[in-house]
């Protein structure tokens, strides 16, 4: 990123599958880094005097430029910095609430066949229209509704229809295997939600850390301005062009 560019950092693009997510992009770190070099040259005792815009006493706008307001800055930075490192926890954390989710489908879905298994046992001669009372023959694995429907009802059904080897140990395990199922259902959700957010409030910060830096160079532009030669290297410390006025 050059001096003169004002350009919002793009946020970091998606990790391919399987990769380890980063923590903020090449973009996100050279822009938060410029706004600490410039907030760091303008707290230097020969420059903050020159820079600050309040007499003593004055109540500071927000436009004014003072020791806080660049400390502001700072903070800012610190601040995004930290909700990077927060986003991929988050990201972590909806990687394996996903993992969960497919592991508790795949407990669940071979306990639902083994209860279909032991209904073909007991009712494919004497009584196939049972069959359809426990899903057999549709894809209840398709979507969550289905089987969470399906397991349910075969749960209900077995409570009176006694199948082979279906114990009421084995029973309880498939309500417990449908709870489980369920419980990552919401995991998977909030960690979702807590990544998206954390994302969000990361690429805020950064934004107001790039538009105060930039208020901040328009101060030192105007205190330092380029028509004056003798200018060039305090210039040069704010990252503002040597030859013309900054733009943003």
């Amino acid at each position: 990123m050059t001096p003169e560019d004002s350009t919002t950092p793009p946020a970091p693009a998606p990790n391919e599958p399987g990769s380890t997510p980063s923590l903020l992009n090449e973009a996100q770190l050279a822009s938060l880094t410029k706004s600490e070099e410039i907030c760091r040259t303008a707290l230097k005792a020969d420059y903050l005097l020159a820079l600050v815009t309040l007499e003593d006493g004055e109540e500071p706008g927000e436009d004014d430029v003072s020791e806080i307001a660049i400390t502001a800055v700072l903070i800012l930075c610190e601040s995004a910095r930290g909700k990077g490192s927060a986003a991929v926890s988050a990201t972590g954390r909806k990687a394996q609430s996903t993992a969960d989710e497919e592991t508790a489908e795949k407990a669940l879905v071979a306990l639902v066949r083994e209860f279909q298994a032991r209904a073909r046992q007991k009712h494919f001669s004497k009584n196939p229209a049972a069959l359809a009372e426990y899903g057999i023959g549709l894809k209840i694995s398709n979507s969550r509704a289905l089987l969470e429907g399906w397991a349910q009802t075969i749960y209900d059904k077995t409570a009176t229809d006694k199948l082979p080897k279906i114990t009421d140990t084995k029973r309880a395990a498939l309500k417990a295997a449908l709870e489980t199922y369920k419980t990552t259902q919401t995991g998977q959700s909030g960690a979702i939600g807590e990544a998206s957010g954390t994302r969000i409030d990361r690429n805020s910060l950064i934004e107001q850390a790039t538009e105060r830096r930039m208020w901040l160079q328009f101060a030192a532009d105007a205190e330092w301005p380029h028509t004056e030669l003798a200018n060039t290297p305090v210039r040069r410390e704010f990252q503002l062009p040597a030859t013309r006025a900054f733009i943003g």
